[in-house]
């Protein structure tokens, strides 16, 4: 994890008054080596023992949240507050079926009422809520069951038909919070996009009419639309102050928000009681929370300024800072007389803050990730973001000092929970979330949360996550042992032969081709390296050459090396990583790193064939759009190649801090624990993970395999300020931890390759008065000799194990939702990788 403000307070001992042997630091000091297990025993004993709540925020951050959180639905989206903070709104569901849901702040968990809609705002008083309304046309009915029949390559312009549909029909609703009584309001039949309630009671919509750019509109019962912006480019809104007379929006034309070619970027300030707006040059505007002020990025030349200006008199802005440095998102405190805002001196974003009227400049970040979005919470606490927009996660800082508090997590120790919405209440004590708190980056759904930063974790629930993690780390440790075991000595042997030299020199010599993208010379030349590379281990490398229109000379090459099987040659598992890169940059990291890699790896297995037969795929393309792994997937395809397990890795040789670590990113769960087991007990690598494929090399072998994928990538998932950049260089590189990865991975494939498969077909017979019957398709690998069975219930899958072998079984006393997984086992006894699993209906 990463140090944080509590962490670093333990480890510097003589502001904590702690020596060295004092439990918390020796507990950080075994976290900080991913001991984790020996970390929670002692954090245990810690909270057990007098003085327990001295220690609480410690170790609460530490091992996940210190602030009570409420999960208030598993596939929301778009939370708010309302002015006054006392009711909250979020969505649910997609297109249609879309809803949104008023709950009392107080009770978060219990909806007071739910509309058919999107898109809801709150009047500034609080007392009434806007919303669009779905219209339930047998149109758009049909269109909506006609997405499920639709050809995968013609589904996004279906469905960009339908929502362009849906906001054409939808009416805008004006409910009463506390008589329930609604009003309607006709926009026309004009594309809707937003809806917001002035402080005078005027309903305001954001659209596109048939003709001409969107525009903002103010809408009366029975009356058309009044537009109250005019002119060239989409009017896109983006805050109306705390009074609700004053509204920001920014003027989008073809080149974006930042204008077209040649064109600075706009904003507008409409005054919504005159119906006047005023255009300013800039970008990035923002309201103070009193709505009296309001701030911006104005660019002139190489010159990027901070302006304040009030709402009374726009232009009549005031610079808080001046320079030539990029800044961006800033923000004003409350009242206004304070500047925090992300500037980057050097490769990444960092925060800092002035006056309005300049004054002091005072940084409060120095972190090698980006900071991003900086906001006041209060006078003097912030809220703020780090990483890529895909896998942020939220801070707390105090205004200055700077002191940093991780404010969301999901409190485990393994698996990563990315965040991708904020919104705080007015008061600065409360923020929901919108993140995939159970790490699965997969599947649509997100879940909505609610922090209160008023209330902390207590200490039987900070006991009961440190006991649950503790379980769970201990789990995972014996797991890896158990199934390791059979070739542990083996596995040693091959991964004592690594070689942080030789990583190294791969990455340099690929670092030197420069760029490798495919319309480089650098991709040939490095292509004819790693074919040469392979050869020099003792394979017979081909290359895979096919056509792609970006591609120098119209053709490129994947470059593949294979290990084949000794046992069950015809069972193939393939590990693999892109070697080309962004046009922009040489991809040390992004993904010469992963190259560098999968050469250590096929080396240390030269030797060394496994039962079942290993394929080390070079892959080409893969920043032009996955290229490389789909040609690989299509002739796998034509020639019947029995895929049985995949691993891709990308983006390995990054290091945050001074921790050898990266994520795991998988599809399936088997494979996931194989490698922390790997990691934990050959190398020292230590390893998170998240479901997560998508982007990836790998998202070709799961749209075809199904849950077959595993692999490493960053941690924080790209965290890196140097991804897709210029400065994506060997001097950033850890290779030390790249050769960690090495060894993990061939620690993977060595397990993976020596034990039975995932079995397919299994289905429950019979199943009547307590005993059911389940048969599955005999495993075809030779040296099978027979199969373990568990069953139990689905918060303990694994209950019960009995041991067959025939390929069917018979359970007594068991009951509907009861989980039956199966695997086989071999003569070597080693276990399948992954359970085939099935549930009583």
């Amino acid at each position: 994890m990463l140090l944080t403000a509590a962490v670093l307070s333990i480890l510097w001992i003589p502001l904590a008054g702690r020596a060295p042997e004092a439990p918390l630091f020796t507990a950080a000091m075994e976290w900080e080596r991913g001991d984790y297990v020996s970390a929670l025993t002692r954090y245990l004993q810690i909270l057990d023992a007098p003085g327990a709540a001295d220690a609480l925020e410690e170790i609460a951050l530490q091992t996940g949240e210190l602030f009570h959180t409420v999960e208030l639905t598993t596939d929301g989206a778009n939370p708010a507050f309302a002015p006054d903070d006392r009711h909250l709104v979020y969505e649910t569901g997609t297109g249609i079926e879309r809803r949104v849901r008023v709950a009392r702040s107080a009770v978060p968990t219990s909806v007071v009422t739910e509309l058919e809609g999107w898109g809801a705002a709150f009047s500034p008083d609080g007392d009434r809520i806007a919303y669009m309304s779905v219209s339930h046309s047998t149109e758009l009915r049909q269109m909506r069951a006609a997405l499920d029949t639709v050809e995968p390559t013609q589904r996004g312009q279906a469905q960009a038909a339908l929502n362009q549909r849906i906001t054409e029909d939808a009416r805008i609703l004006v409910r009463d919070l506390a008589s329930g009584r609604e009003s309607a309001f006709d926009a026309g039949p004009m594309r809707k996009t937003w809806v917001a309630l002035a402080a005078d009671g005027a309903v305001l919509v954001a659209g596109s009419p048939a003709e001409g750019p969107a525009q903002i509109f103010r809408i009366s019962a029975g009356q058309p639309p009044v537009a109250l912006t005019t002119g060239e480019g989409d009017k896109v809104p983006v805050a109306i102050n705390a009074s609700g007379t004053e509204l920001l929006f920014t003027v989008r034309t073809l080149g974006g928000d930042r204008g077209g070619q040649g064109t600075p970027p706009t904003f507008g300030l409409l005054s919504l009681a005159e119906g006047t707006a005023t255009l300013l040059p800039g970008s990035a505007p923002s309201f103070a929370a009193d709505g009296q002020s309001f701030t911006y990025i104005d660019r002139e030349g190489a010159t990027n300024r901070i302006v304040v200006a009030p709402v009374s008199a726009p232009t009549k802005g005031t610079v808080a800072r001046s320079g030539t440095e990029r800044t961006e998102a800033p923000a004003l405190s409350p009242d206004g007389t304070r500047v925090v805002f992300q500037m980057m001196p050097r490769e990444d974003w960092e925060f800092y803050l002035t006056g309005r009227d300049g004054g002091e400049e005072h940084r409060l970040t120095r972190e090698i990730q980006h900071d991003v979005q900086p906001r006041f919470l209060t006078w003097d606490r912030l809220l703020g973001l780090m990483g890529e927009p895909r896998h942020r996660r939220s801070y707390l800082y105090d205004a200055s000092t700077g002191e940093r508090t991780r404010l969301f997590h999901n409190n485990t120790v393994r698996t990563i929970a990315p965040e991708y919405a904020w919104a705080p209440n007015r008061e600065g004590s409360a923020v929901l979330i919108v993140a995939d708190r159970d790490g699965d980056t997969v599947s649509p759904e997100r879940g909505v949360y609610l922090v209160d930063l008023t209330r902390r974790v207590t200490l039987d629930e900070l006991r009961s996550r440190v006991r649950t993690s503790l379980e769970a780390e201990r789990r995972l440790h014996a797991t890896g042992l158990r199934l390791f075991a059979p070739i542990a000595d083996a596995v040693r042997e091959a991964l004592a032969e690594a070689s942080v030299d030789r990583v190294y020199a791969y990455g340099k010599a690929l670092f030197d081709f420069d760029s490798k993208h495919i319309s480089q010379p650098g991709n040939d030349r490095a292509a004819e390296y790693l074919h040469g590379m392979y050869k020099s281990f003792g394979y017979e490398p081909d290359y895979q050459w096919f056509e792609a229109r970006a591609a120098m000379g119209g053709k490129t090459a994947n470059v593949l090396a294979t290990l084949r099987g000794t046992t069950n040659p015809d069972l193939v598992y393939i590990v693999s990583s892109h070697y080309d890169s962004v046009s922009v940059g040489p991809g040390a990291d992004d993904n010469s790193s992963g190259t560098a890699a999968l050469l250590e790896t096929a080396r240390l297995m030269a030797d060394r064939p496994q039962p079942a037969t290993i394929v080390f795929a070079s892959f080409t393309g893969e920043e032009s759009g996955l290229l490389g792994s789909r040609e690989w997937v299509r002739q796998a395809v034509a020639n019947k190649v029995q895929l049985a397990g995949a691993l891709n890795n990308d983006m390995v040789g990054w290091a945050n801090d001074q921790r050898l670590d990266n994520t795991i990113r998988h599809s399936n769960a088997g494979i996931r624990d194989i490698q922390h087991g790997a990691a934990m007990h050959f190398t020292n690598l230590i390893t998170y993970d998240a479901r997560y494929y998508r982007g990836t090399d790998a998202a070709a072998y799961y749209e075809v395999w199904g849950d077959i994928v595993g692999g490493i990538g960053s941690y924080p998932v790209l965290g890196s300020p140097h991804y897709h950049q210029p400065h994506d260089v060997l001097e950033t590189i850890n290779h030390q931890l790249v050769t960690e990865v090495a060894k993990t991975t061939a620690a993977t494939l060595m397990l993976l390759a020596s034990s039975p498969a995932r079995l397919t077909s299994l289905q429950v017979d019979r199943f009547s008065g307590g005993t059911a019957t389940v048969s599955w398709t005999p495993s075809p690998e030779k040296g099978v000799t027979g199969y373990i069975v568990a069953y139990g219930p689905a918060s303990d899958p694994e209950a019960h194990r009995v041991r067959v072998i025939a390929p069917s079984a018979t359970l007594e006393r068991v009951v509907a939702g009861t989980v039956i997984a199966v695997k086989a086992i071999n003569e070597e006894g080693l276990e399948g990788w992954d359970w085939a699993r099935t549930t009583l209906p």
